[in-house]
């Protein structure tokens, strides 16, 4: 069983990165941003000096409204800072320049492909850098590189925090699934790939003598030390971002994040060479390309002889919509088998697939 976001989203939980890029504003921009208004705050790692030193000069006369820091610093002078929260959520590209981590800047002002999508916009990132250092060769200066992972590394902390505040809830309709899914199963091996422990609540109702195993695939919130980076080794640009032989590439590629635990080789250990047969049931995972490697060896392996994905409950109400992201998923997948074949042979049809959840 392969755990993915979209099973947290299930339970109505706010674990999209857009629902965290909303927090980072509610929670620690504005906050801070009161902070300097409010309270004269001369330092604050969060924002650029040059903006804290400009908006503390700030004065009643000057005030421009079309100007973003004076919106600011109004809204928060007038004890409104809903006002900035709204502000900024309207004008996430405001944020790029007075937010001193330029990669949540990027972020916020939707310089990638998918908006606010953090992953893959560090590799794009490093696939910049790596263009960089091949024109440069020896000439290349890794300080914008380590600033780079410096800046990752603090989203990361951001992200963990975030997470660690969310509620866990437990939902009936995802107990009726598991009830109809898991009957007459023997044994289950669970692979989660999201930080919260939101399937935990259900593994004591599995019962019956069903034996399950659970793997925290990326860590979890509980040790407080997540895997967060990017998974796609088969990528023409890993390749040669290897072949440079600089570390500072490589350290937060996911192949090498596997290696501070035995998660990974637990796989092999307890799932993929104990089970002569398996299927899979993909419950709320994207199959996007930052889980790649480990998703390809899992669904391409001899002893897998069926994949199942399942239509979004959450679309039920509109036909088109349901067929539409069941092929999104479809071709997602498709980058995942080795060939067509495989795919068309293991994968369930559209027509033979059921919801999730219940």
């Amino acid at each position: 069983m392969i755990i993915g976001n979209g099973f947290d989203l299930a339970h109505d939980l706010k674990t999209r990165f857009s629902d965290f890029a909303d927090h980072l504003i509610e929670n620690e921009i504005v906050l801070g941003l009161e902070n300097i208004v409010r309270n004269a705050e001369k330092s604050n790692g969060l924002f650029k000096r040059d903006f804290i030193d400009q908006i503390l000069k700030k004065t009643v006369s000057e005030v421009d409204l079309d100007n973003y820091m004076d919106v600011i610093w109004w809204e928060i002078l007038q004890n409104r800072p809903e006002k900035v929260v709204q502000y900024l959520k309207e004008k996430p590209s405001e944020i790029q320049q007075f937010i001193s981590n330029s990669l949540l800047g990027k972020l916020y002002d939707s310089q990638y492909l998918n908006w606010f999508d953090i992953e893959n916009a560090y590799f794009s990132e490093l696939v910049s850098f790596k263009n960089e250092a091949i024109k440069k060769g020896i000439k290349f200066d890794t300080t914008n590189l380590k600033k780079l992972n410096e800046e990752f590394a603090e989203i990361k902390t951001l992200l963990s925090k975030y997470l660690n505040s969310i509620e866990i809830t437990k939902s009936p309709n995802v107990q009726s699934f598991f009830e109809k899914h898991l009957v007459n199963v023997k044994n289950v091996y669970i692979v989660n790939f999201n930080y919260t422990n939101t399937i935990e609540p259900y593994l004591e109702s599995f019962g019956n003598g069903l034996k399950y195993k659970l793997n925290y695939m990326h860590g979890s919130l509980a040790d407080d030390d997540i895997i967060f980076g990017y998974g796609n080794d088969k990528n023409s640009d890993y390749e040669e971002i290897k072949e440079l032989e600089i570390d500072e590439f490589l350290t937060y590629f996911k192949t090498f994040e596997y290696q501070r635990d035995s998660n990974y080789n637990q796989i092999y250990e307890s799932a993929l060479e104990s089970f002569n047969v398996y299927q899979i049931l993909v419950l709320g995972h994207s199959l996007g390309t930052t889980d790649k490697t480990l998703l390809a060896e899992l669904f391409n392996s001899n002893r897998c002889n069926r994949v199942h994905l399942f239509k979004r409950k959450d679309l039920e109400g509109d036909p088109e919509k349901v067929s539409q992201e069941f092929i999104k998923r479809n071709y997602a997948a498709s980058r995942i088998f080795v060939n067509e074949e495989k795919l068309r042979r293991k994968l369930t049809n559209f027509k033979d697939s059921s919801f999730f959840p219940e």
